[in-house]
């Protein structure tokens, strides 16, 4: 038997920031890391080029855990055609910061 390989990364939102569908395009595209410290590591230098802006607020962010659905001919086609939401198989919030 032949086990697809699914693919783990990690992104973060701002809390409170969730629509009806998380993974809907918005025009503002999600930036995505390798491992829980790469994302928390972004999350933490977005906070230090925010305090440079008096009048700016970070507000608290999540950082979220994803797992793909087995990349083959038919979920990279549902990717393309319907967006990442088509392409998970979970998805969870592993850090609140902030």
């Amino acid at each position: 038997m032949v086990t697809e390989q699914t693919f783990v990364f990690y992104t973060s939102r701002l809390q409170g920031a969730m629509k009806v569908d998380r993974w809907a395009y918005t025009g503002t595209p999600d930036i995505f890391y390798h491992t829980h410290d790469e994302a928390r590591a972004g999350v933490m230098a977005m906070f230090k080029d925010i305090e440079a802006e008096p009048e700016e607020t970070p507000g608290v962010q999540l950082i979220e855990r994803i797992e793909t659905l087995p990349m083959t001919k038919d979920t990279l086609l549902a990717l393309l055609n319907d967006g990442l939401g088509a392409v998970l198989k979970s998805y969870e919030i592993v850090e609140t910061v902030g």
